[in-house]
């Protein structure tokens, strides 16, 4: 049997699990302090700014390879 790729149930799929995150998030923001949900995201900025600085790749090659898999 040969799995062939459904774009147009991919795309509802995918949409429908954005719409729940945003929904998500939303509601999470209404029920939690600022000061709280700051400090989370200053952890996951935080941590992904120390990822990056750790990273071996250049900025350019970084771009380069992002350009090349927008683009597929």
């Amino acid at each position: 049997m040969k799995n062939e790729f459904d774009a147009e149930e991919f795309r509802r799929l995918n949409n429908k699990d954005r719409m729940w995150f945003v929904e998500y998030w939303a509601n999470y923001v209404k029920t939690h302090s600022d000061k709280e949900w700051s400090r989370q995201q200053n952890i996951l900025i935080n941590s992904l700014m120390q990822n990056s600085k750790n990273s071996k790749m250049t900025p350019q090659q970084y771009l380069k390879i992002k350009g090349e898999k927008c683009f597929r």
